[in-house]
């Protein structure tokens, strides 16, 4: 099992979910039925966002429905076999965390009339039996589902909170060390790396080089061009952005209201006119004209596929090495999170694999329990 995410179903379609009438089973997990209707009404959820109004059901698909449908049946099986484990454990979930969430599903089923939540509790409450009617199931048999869902969410926070994970300071200096070759220039270095690590390597390199790359504070004009705009047109354009180049060197007009009265991006004015570029995140010549030109100078026109820049640089920061010390915390805050995350995956996957299940799904049916839970 690659992710946790759907671990648990989310409690908004537990109305979708939770039917509790006998009904033939998909599955039997340690003598206890998944009902073919809980697993169509999973797999209907899952398949709910990519469907689009105007296309054909997405589980009409085979193949989709052989994907989607392995999906929803790991996520049951997952669930029921958490919910097991945390009564085992005793895990208790009181009354009120149970009438909380109902609350939250009344308003959901609910929905909105003129763009706000529906207030008036019979209306509410109306639409809430409609849906426990439709879906054939009692209020106390939502209640029991809600609850076996809280158990299993317990059972995986109290496994967290117990973990005791300790780093070695050699792994965090070359998780360090490994950072700083991503952010320099030696590509032969970068290839070096080992592949297994860059998943976790390549997101923090990034967020430590938005905070320490080369940078430059620009206010910029821009005017858009067309991809069919003829040659007579762009040298209009270019005029014009000669002409308010004239403005701004002659001080007749500040960047400002040039950016207010001209540009086609006018997103710079929430920030008095000025926003933060980084070095590299530019196309080339653009990139170039704006790091190699002195503070103040106004620059253009540069005429570039999507338009017309006029830029001035207002400040420029150079480019800087983080130390150790300065990444340890965040390198240490992030290798525990993974390895905590790790070693949940490792228990629910042991849960899973010593659980007694019994695939019934015809089309499922080939697969042993371990296949179907990797």
């Amino acid at each position: 099992m690659q992710k946790l995410a759907f671990l648990l179903p989310c409690l908004a379609i537990a109305l979708l979910s939770a039917c509790a009438e006998k009904h033939d089973a998909a599955a039997i997990v340690n003598g206890t039925d998944i009902t073919v209707l809980t697993y169509e009404s999973t797999l209907q959820n899952l398949a709910a966002p990519y469907q689009r109004a105007d296309q054909p059901n997405v589980l009409d698909n085979p193949q989709n429905r052989q994907l989607l449908g392995r999906v929803a049946l790991e996520q049951l099986i997952t669930n029921e076999v958490l919910a097991q484990q945390a009564q085992k454990q005793n895990i208790k979930i009181d009354d009120a965390q149970v009438t909380k969430q109902i609350e939250q599903l009344k308003q959901r089923v609910a929905g909105t009339e003129d763009g706000k939540p529906v207030t008036d509790k019979k209306i509410i409450n109306k639409k809430f039996q409609e849906k426990l009617k439709q879906d054939g199931i009692s209020l106390e048999q939502l209640k029991s589902n809600i609850r076996k869902e809280l158990q299993a969410k317990a059972l995986l926070n109290e496994f967290s909170s117990q973990q005791q994970i300790q780093l070695q300071e050699q792994d965090i200096q070359q998780f360090y060390d490994n950072i700083i070759v991503l952010l320099g220039k030696d590509q032969k270095k970068k290839e070096a790396l080992p592949k297994d690590a860059l998943p976790l390597l390549v997101p923090f390199a990034q967020k430590v080089q938005q905070q320490t790359a080369e940078r430059a504070l620009v206010s910029a004009v821009f005017l858009a061009t067309p991809n069919d705009i003829s040659k007579q047109d762009l040298a209009a354009k270019q005029q014009k952005a000669r002409d308010i180049i004239t403005e701004l060197n002659g001080n007749k007009i500040s960047f400002v209201e040039a950016i207010a009265k001209y540009s086609d991006d006018k997103n710079a004015l929430r920030t008095h006119g000025e926003q933060m570029v980084l070095r590299g995140t530019l196309p080339e010549s653009l990139d170039k004209n704006i790091f190699e030109s002195k503070l103040g100078v106004i620059i253009g026109p540069l005429t570039q596929p999507e338009g017309i820049y006029i830029v001035r640089v207002n400040e420029k920061r150079a480019a800087t090495t983080p130390t150790y010390s300065q990444l340890r915390q965040s390198i240490i805050k992030n290798l525990v999170g993974v390895q905590s995350q790790n070693n949940l995956r490792q228990y629910v996957k042991e849960l899973v694999n010593n659980a007694k299940v019994e695939i019934l799904l015809p089309e499922f049916k080939s697969q042993n329990s371990s296949e179907a839970q990797k």
